[in-house]
């Protein structure tokens, strides 16, 4: 008899598990379920399509059931659902379309169920006008209740811009897709509102690199409410009304829940799958369950965290394509009958959560360890910023970015890494992602052959730049304080000596608290006001300068100084984003 793979979920996971099965095995039968009516489309990609930056519909599908049979001779089902699994049987149960209860015997089980919404304590959650942005059905969803809202705002199938029909949107939730939502809406003309419980927006991102997207929201006109959760939503004539747990009370003519999601497991429990930690499927390297017939992929299940060696779960759609892969050529593995199998078996080398997203201008991003996920972990980590241009300086059209580095103070090993800023960040990143999977340290990091031509970097690219400022830290040549231990410092009973070496007029537009002017090109004539017992920390506007001035220092007998990473500039944002000190 022929060997069948049955794989539950037919999206990231579950299609690249049954395409990459049959490139292995072209003899083993291939059943997909998905209860859904689509196959392999781009949820990624939804909110751009609900703001028109993708026009087409279509163009979120990257595979239709015809063509994805013609090429891979398997079965799929839509519209069906996996009702349970019996694994002593090895057999599942489903309702088809025409609702009728089938079972169907399986040699091996792929589950590849994705996650489910995290529905917050909200009454009226169930009202006509409000949506996540998760699956086709949603979007199509939203489009209807757009096409209903703005009938004659319609064009090609688009909608126009709809500035002054006075349209307002609440999102709810300032994660990824919330925000990505609410920056669609906001150029479809919506007066937008986002509504965020914690102290932050993008809560994978440490607060400060975070920060400049909550002003680039602002900027935009967008109402951004933290630290406050949505206790109702209510109508209000023509219009719904979100009351919030403060008692402020938000307008809406379209809401969007963002408020994240957790692992699809509710299968796996019936069968009696070993979960892990993280409350996702626990799985080996090669995404094989606590049952040798079942695999597991994508969202719904463990993986390792690369930093830290721990298990963890982040949904995100280019570790669950992998898991998909690993878990269909295994289990087409299985049932091949040849030789060296385990030689071609394929391993899930961990993730670093790698991860970006673009707020109007703003773009920002991170990979692997951040500093408040380092704390909470109890892990030590030094960090350095470096602040450096998207290419050369020199050539029209660079733009700043911030770029946070961590490292492993006892080896210098790469941690993780943020940015933001607008052109460029995707590349850094990348790059940051490849050395951090590939076991880099910082001395390696400064190492780095990169792209050089004026229009695509610089000569000293701000990876390597960052590179450079770790790399002097982690040898001792260069010791660093970042802008918040300064602060917290400055409050302690032994402040050290701040030495602002910026010009006279720098200093005169702006400057820290206790900062002491004393400009670079005069420092050598000015050493002795400056104290040799104590800390000292010395700060420009975004570093180098200051680097130099600690050199001097150092190279003239002073032992104990430091330089202010990210400088004035980065220290002027956070200060004021934690509201402790004013910045004249």
């Amino acid at each position: 008899m022929t060997s069948r793979i049955v794989i539950v979920g037919g999206v990231a996971a579950g299609a690249s598990a049954a395409a990459k099965a049959r490139r292995t095995n072209e003899s083993v039968e291939i059943v997909m379920f998905d209860r859904g009516p689509y196959m392999s489309y781009a949820n990624c990609g939804l909110p751009y399509y609900v703001g028109g930056e993708i026009a087409s519909r279509d163009a979120l599908f990257v595979s239709k059931p015809d063509r994805f049979t013609g090429f891979f001779n398997v079965d799929v089902r839509l519209d069906t659902a996996i009702t349970s699994i019996c694994a002593s049987e090895r057999t599942v149960s489903y309702i088809n379309p025409l609702n009728r209860p089938a079972t169907l015997a399986y040699d091996r089980l792929i589950l590849a169920t994705g996650t489910v919404p995290i529905v917050p304590p909200i009454d009226g959650l169930d009202g006509p006008n409000v949506f996540y942005c998760r699956t086709g059905p949603d979007v199509d969803a939203i489009m209807q209740r757009l096409s209903r809202l703005l009938p004659r705002e319609m064009e090609g199938g688009l909608f126009l811009n709809v500035k002054d029909a006075g349209f307002q949107a609440l999102v709810i939730g300032g994660g990824y897709i919330g925000l990505e939502c609410a920056e669609q809406l906001v150029q479809r003309g919506f007066r937008v509102t986002v509504v965020e419980a914690q102290d932050q927006l993008m809560g994978p991102l440490d607060q400060e690199m975070a920060h400049p997207v909550e002003l680039e929201l602002r900027d935009a006109g967008v109402e951004v409410i933290l630290n406050d959760g949505v206790s109702r939503l209510e109508s209000a004539g023509n219009r719904s009304r979100a009351v919030l747990k403060s008692g402020h009370e938000v307008t809406f003519d379209i809401a969007i829940i963002g408020t994240g999601v957790r692992p699809n497991v509710e299968l796996a429990t019936s069968a009696g799958l070993r979960l892990g930690k993280t409350g996702a499927i626990a799985v080996d390297v090669h995404q094989r369950t606590s049952d040798p017939f079942i695999f597991a992929a994508g969202d719904n299940c463990e993986t390792i965290f690369v930093p830290t060696g721990e298990p963890v779960n982040i949904p995100l759609a280019g570790p669950a394509n992998k898991q998909g892969r690993i878990a269909g050529q295994n289990a087409a593995i299985d049932l091949a009958g040849v030789t060296q199998a385990d030689a071609r078996r394929l391993r899930m080398r961990g993730v670093l959560g790698t991860a970006i997203v673009r707020v109007g201008k703003v773009v920002a991003g991170g990979t692997g360890l951040g500093e408040k996920m380092a704390k909470r972990a109890g892990i030590d980590a030094a960090v350095v910023y470096v602040i450096g241009p998207s290419h050369a300086g020199y050539y029209p059209g660079a733009r700043l970015m911030l770029l946070k580095l961590l490292y492993a103070p006892r080896d210098g090993r790469l941690l993780g890494a943020q940015a933001v800023g607008q052109d460029g960040v995707d590349k850094r990143l990348d790059v940051l992602a490849t050395a951090i999977q590939g076991g880099l340290t910082v001395e390696d990091l400064e190492g780095l052959d990169l792209c050089y031509a004026p229009p695509f970097g610089s000569a000293k690219d701000v990876v390597v730049m960052a590179g450079f400022v770790a790399a002097n830290a982690y040898r001792g040549t260069s010791p660093g304080a970042s802008p918040l231990t300064l602060l917290h410092e400055h409050a302690s009973e032994t402040p050290p000596f701040l030495a602002d070496v910026r010009t006279r007029r720098e200093f005169e537009d702006g400057h820290l608290p206790q900062a002491i002017n004393i400009p670079l090109d005069e420092l050598r004539d000015r050493l002795t006001e400056i104290p040799r017992e104590g800390p000292v920390v010395v700060q420009c506007g975004t570093g180098y300068r200051s680097y130099v001035a600690q050199q001097i220092l150092l190279n003239s007998g002073w032992t104990n100084v430091r330089n202010l990473y990210g400088g004035y500039g980065l220290a002027k944002r956070l200060y004021g984003m934690t509201g402790e000190a004013a910045v004249p």
